[in-house]
């Protein structure tokens, strides 16, 4: 359960790379910058739910 969870935090992540890339093409600099953000966002959501599973199979 615990891969599966941070694999798909990471896909998310990835859309919102591949969205800025699109947002850039198109000369929105600040709609790539929103989408960067929430890649980052998504990037450490998805540490953070790794390392709270982590911890409940320690337990």
């Amino acid at each position: 359960m615990k891969d599966a969870l941070y694999d798909i935090a990471m896909q998310n992540a990835d859309r919102y790379e591949a969205l800025a890339r699109r947002a850039e093409s198109g000369s929105d600099g600040e709609l790539a910058g929103f989408f960067r953000r929430m890649r980052d966002e998504n990037r450490r959501n998805a540490e953070e739910v790794e390392r709270i599973l982590t911890q409940r199979v320690a337990e």
